[in-house]
Protein backbone atom coordinates (compact mmCIF):
# COMPACT_ATOMS: atom_id res chain seq x y z
CA UNK A 1 0.00 0.00 0.00
CA UNK A 2 1.44 3.48 -1.10
CA UNK A 3 1.91 6.39 0.97
CA UNK A 4 -1.15 8.02 -0.21
CA UNK A 5 -3.58 5.16 -0.26
CA UNK A 6 -2.59 4.50 3.81
CA UNK A 7 -3.05 8.52 4.37
CA UNK A 8 -6.09 9.26 2.83
CA UNK A 9 -7.48 6.14 4.24
CA UNK A 10 -6.82 7.13 7.77
CA UNK A 11 -8.01 10.54 6.96
CA UNK A 12 -11.09 9.03 5.76
CA UNK A 13 -11.05 6.79 8.93
CA UNK A 14 -10.73 10.31 10.74
CA UNK A 15 -13.55 11.94 9.93
CA UNK A 16 -15.72 8.90 9.98
CA UNK A 17 -15.13 8.66 13.41
CA UNK A 18 -15.19 12.73 14.12
CA UNK A 19 -18.84 12.36 12.47
CA UNK A 20 -19.85 9.73 15.01
CA UNK A 21 -18.64 11.73 17.95
CA UNK A 22 -20.74 14.53 16.22
CA UNK A 23 -23.55 12.44 15.84
CA UNK A 24 -23.76 11.56 19.16
CA UNK A 25 -23.41 14.43 21.29
CA UNK A 26 -25.71 15.94 19.44
CA UNK A 27 -29.38 16.66 20.80
CA UNK A 28 -31.24 17.61 17.63
CA UNK A 29 -31.78 14.45 15.18
CA UNK A 30 -31.77 16.02 12.33
CA UNK A 31 -27.75 16.94 13.21
CA UNK A 32 -27.18 13.17 13.89
CA UNK A 33 -28.54 12.20 10.57
CA UNK A 34 -26.29 15.15 8.88
CA UNK A 35 -23.16 13.85 10.92
CA UNK A 36 -24.46 9.91 10.28
CA UNK A 37 -24.53 10.66 6.78
CA UNK A 38 -21.37 12.73 6.44
CA UNK A 39 -19.56 10.11 7.98
CA UNK A 40 -20.42 7.82 5.59
CA UNK A 41 -19.04 9.37 2.46
CA UNK A 42 -15.44 8.53 3.51
CA UNK A 43 -16.85 4.81 3.84
CA UNK A 44 -17.88 5.18 0.11
CA UNK A 45 -14.60 6.71 -0.69
CA UNK A 46 -12.58 4.49 0.89
CA UNK A 47 -14.28 1.53 -0.65
CA UNK A 48 -13.30 2.59 -4.33
CA UNK A 49 -10.06 3.97 -3.62
CA UNK A 50 -9.18 0.38 -1.92
CA UNK A 51 -10.98 -1.56 -5.32
CA UNK A 52 -9.38 1.37 -7.65
CA UNK A 53 -5.61 0.32 -6.44
CA UNK A 54 -6.89 -3.48 -6.07
CA UNK A 55 -6.40 -3.54 -2.35
CA UNK A 56 -8.89 -6.30 -1.09
CA UNK A 57 -11.51 -5.15 -3.05
CA UNK A 58 -12.14 -6.17 -6.71
CA UNK A 59 -13.81 -4.09 -9.48
CA UNK A 60 -17.31 -4.85 -8.49
CA UNK A 61 -16.98 -2.94 -4.92
CA UNK A 62 -16.18 0.35 -7.18
CA UNK A 63 -19.65 0.21 -8.15
CA UNK A 64 -21.38 -0.57 -5.30
CA UNK A 65 -19.30 2.57 -3.71
CA UNK A 66 -20.37 4.33 -6.26
CA UNK A 67 -23.95 3.48 -5.44
CA UNK A 68 -23.37 3.83 -1.56
CA UNK A 69 -22.28 7.51 -2.33
CA UNK A 70 -25.18 8.36 -4.44
CA UNK A 71 -27.19 7.07 -1.44
CA UNK A 72 -25.33 8.74 0.77
CA UNK A 73 -25.06 12.07 -1.14
CA UNK A 74 -29.05 12.05 -1.18
CA UNK A 75 -29.64 11.91 2.02
CA UNK A 76 -27.00 14.47 3.30
CA UNK A 77 -28.92 16.97 1.07
CA UNK A 78 -32.34 15.47 2.65
CA UNK A 79 -30.56 16.45 6.40
CA UNK A 80 -29.94 20.06 4.78
CA UNK A 81 -33.34 20.44 3.54
CA UNK A 82 -34.72 19.21 6.58
CA UNK A 83 -32.46 21.66 9.10
CA UNK A 84 -33.64 24.57 6.55
CA UNK A 85 -37.10 23.98 7.09
CA UNK A 86 -36.72 23.52 10.62
CA UNK A 87 -34.72 26.85 11.09
CA UNK A 88 -37.38 28.85 9.04
CA UNK A 89 -40.03 27.35 11.05
CA UNK A 90 -37.99 28.99 13.87
CA UNK A 91 -37.87 31.89 12.82
CA UNK A 92 -41.35 32.55 12.19
CA UNK A 93 -42.35 31.50 15.36
CA UNK A 94 -39.96 33.88 16.87
CA UNK A 95 -41.36 36.63 14.65
CA UNK A 96 -44.89 35.89 16.24
CA UNK A 97 -43.76 35.45 19.24
CA UNK A 98 -42.56 39.19 19.29
CA UNK A 99 -45.54 40.27 17.65
CA UNK A 100 -47.66 38.62 20.86
CA UNK A 101 -45.08 40.11 23.04
CA UNK A 102 -45.27 43.68 21.71
CA UNK A 103 -48.95 42.77 21.58
CA UNK A 104 -49.46 42.22 25.29
CA UNK A 105 -47.34 44.78 26.57
CA UNK A 106 -49.17 47.20 24.72
CA UNK A 107 -52.12 45.90 26.39
CA UNK A 108 -50.77 46.41 29.92
CA UNK A 109 -49.76 50.05 29.39
CA UNK A 110 -53.40 51.14 28.40
CA UNK A 111 -54.70 49.23 31.88
CA UNK A 112 -52.42 51.00 34.06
Amino acid sequence: MSLFVGSALFAYLITMLAALVVARRSGNWRIRLLAYTVGLLPLSQAVILLANNHIWLKEPAVRVGQSLELLVSALCLTAIHLLNRENRDRKGTDARLRVAEAATAGGKKETA
